[in-house]
């Protein structure tokens, strides 16, 4: 089983807008609602990769129920933390003629210490039971920097692989605590140490520092450049297959969901990668996020060029 943590879970609405500009109104052209934040994407996609997999965090209030109405609609298996707040709604404009794509996030609610406790809890007994856990984006209000890294230790404890897949000094904090792989994009990876990563001599001394930590597969999303990945006894570059990409927003959910999917089947680092790669290619191609067509998954694999450093 793999277990995917969201603390700040979402309904994420797309709006598809011709021409989309500011200081303008429009009629939107469709509206698509879907239970979102980073881990709902990525627990998604192993379900079509056809893994178990069970998705929680915090969820409240009306919105927090619709979530749970979406979920249940898909299958998708829930098992969250109740708090007093409102979950969030979060914006996605595209316009498939400027060929551009706006984000608006919400901030989300403020947690109690009461509740952390309680999610903490609940991963200690999830994990147990599961061959992965990944925790996926930002920090919900009300938690300290160090939560995740909290986790971290819990999944470890228990013999589960820890995935992270955050940013700032949320993941800073969570590189202390050694998690099995991390996934930072190079604008995060630049945050993270403080100076530009433009070429690859930079960036696989970046990935050494992270191996050198305790970190078992370090990687440099490049988005359509594709990744640099770092392990133990090897590097890679991994060059993804080119496809006519119409919603890029979920891509790195899904190379998460790829990752943690391969590594609980046991499969071998390429085949991993490969897998990962693919899944995050497929998922481009798709107006709503998270929805990879297994089909297509299969086809890219082969496509993956993956090259040892």
């Amino acid at each position: 089983m793999i277990t995917s943590i969201t603390t700040n879970v979402a309904i994420d609405k797309m709006y598809i807008v011709d021409n989309f500009k500011i200081n303008s109104v429009f009629r939107v052209k469709s509206v698509v609602p879907q239970a979102g934040g980073k881990g709902l994407n990525l627990a998604r996609v192993v379900k079509t990769l056809g893994e178990e997999v069970v998705a929680t965090g915090f969820i409240g209030g009306n919105i927090g129920n619709y979530i749970k109405e979406l979920l249940a609609i898909e299958g998708l298996q829930g098992d969250f933390v109740e708090i007093a707040g409102e979950s969030r709604t979060c914006l996605n404009i595209l316009d498939p003629v400027g060929k551009t794509q706006t984000e608006l996030l919400e901030p989300g609610p403020e947690v109690t210490p009461a509740e952390a406790a309680r999610l903490i809890e609940k991963v200690k007994a999830l994990a147990r039971r599961s061959k992965v856990v990944t925790m996926s984006g930002s920090l919900i209000l009300g938690l300290k920097p160090d939560y995740y890294g909290q986790l971290i230790k819990i999944v470890n404890e228990e013999g589960a692989l820890a995935l992270l897949d955050t940013s700032g000094q949320a993941l800073a904090e969570g590189i202390k605590a050694r998690p099995y792989m991390i996934k930072p994009n190079q604008q995060e990876a630049e945050s993270l140490v403080g100076r530009p990563l433009r070429d690859e001599a930079s960036q696989k001394k970046f990935l050494k520092d992270l191996l050198n930590k305790g970190i078992k597969i370090a990687i440099i999303s490049l988005a359509s450049d594709g990744a640099l990945i770092g392990t133990e006894d090897s590097f890679f570059k991994v060059i993804p297959p080119a496809v006519k990409a119409v919603n890029t927003v979920g891509c790195g959910d899904a190379f998460v969901a790829g990752f943690a999917v391969g590594l609980a089947r046991g499969q071998g680092i390429i085949e991993v990668i490969r897998l990962a790669t693919a899944t995050a290619t497929a998922s481009a191609t798709s107006w709503r996020t998270g929805q990879c067509s297994p089909g297509l998954i299969e086809e890219l694999q082969e496509k993956v060029q993956v090259c040892r450093l």
